[in-house]
């Protein structure tokens, strides 16, 4: 076999077994069972460690996912749509969300990337800062401009909040198709995908009770 084509079929293994699995629940063993390498050390030959295959899975999705996020970005400014909350929220969500549509095949993808953003042990900004997140950088950043109104920490803690949430919500939709489940009433991709952006824009903008404000107050006071 091509070390190219042994390569991609490393990298399709395990990002199916991390996202089945968990990240510390796969062995290496396994992957290159599941790549149907005979060779145990194809994936210490083509990765090195655990780390550098985690950054190739990403490099062969969120690659893409990031020029895709960059270009919508740039169209929404040049028509001014930047200036809003929910279309900035849609550059966010859509990218990733594409991944579900079968032609894409990236639904153990989504899943992968839900597995590390809740894995302790993995800094996801290690492996893709600077290199595959200059997209997500920008919303971030816009973002935080939009949301000058609100007290600072709370903006960044509702960004992270907004990020978790829609991992999460499409590696269990990607889930739920992969089990069959008929979508029902509750309609298909696209209608999950808008009223999930309407949820997550809907939480970023939301007003701040008194009680929350009132925890903030006391919050410098607890960690000094």
């Amino acid at each position: 076999m091509d070390p190219a084509d042994t390569r991609e079929n490393l990298i399709l293994a395990a990002e199916r077994l991390f996202a089945e699995k968990g990240i510390d629940n796969v062995s290496l063993r396994e992957i290159n069972r599941a790549a149907g390498q005979k060779n145990v050390a194809a994936l210490h030959y083509h990765f090195g460690t655990r780390e550098m295959l985690l950054e190739a899975i990403f490099e062969r999705r969120m690659a893409g996912i990031n020029r895709r996020r960059v270009a919508m970005l740039d169209a929404m400014e040049a028509t001014g749509l930047t200036t809003e909350v929910r279309p900035v929220v849609a550059a966010m969500v859509a990218p990733l969300a594409e991944q579900l549509d079968p032609i894409v095949r990236g639904q153990h993808y989504v899943r992968f990337l839900a597995q590390v953003i809740s894995d302790p042990g993995i800094d996801l900004g290690d492996l893709v800062r600077d290199k595959f997140d200059h997209g997500m950088a920008r919303t971030r950043d816009l973002l935080r401009g939009l949301l000058s109104d609100l007290p600072a920490p709370l903006v960044e803690q509702r960004i992270r909040q907004a990020v978790a949430h829609f991992v999460h919500a499409l590696a269990d939709k990607a889930r739920r198709d992969a089990g069959g489940r008929p979508a029902g009433r509750s309609g298909g991709t696209q209608l999950f995908v808008a009223n999930l952006i309407d949820s997550i824009a809907g939480s970023l903008t939301a007003p701040v009770s008194d009680e929350t404000m009132a925890l903030l107050a006391e919050a410098p006071r607890k960690t000094a």
